[in-house]
């Protein structure tokens, strides 16, 4: 009784370590996306003032 009283604590640590890890990636994707929508936003931004700065630099 005692090896099976073991091995369902051993899948119950198992499940629980399981939904911890399956926690940490969602939050770690969620945090990768928001900060490529960022990296994104800034690009364009930079590139926009960029491209506007080029031309008044050629147009003087």
């Amino acid at each position: 009784m005692k090896r099976a009283q073991a091995a369902v604590e051993y899948l119950l640590m198992i499940a629980v370590a399981l939904m911890m890890v399956a926690i940490v990636v969602k939050y770690v994707r969620e945090a990768a996306e928001r900060a490529g929508k960022t990296i994104n936003e800034s690009s364009k931004t930079l590139s926009e003032y960029l491209q506007k700065e080029w031309s008044n630099v050629r147009g003087s």
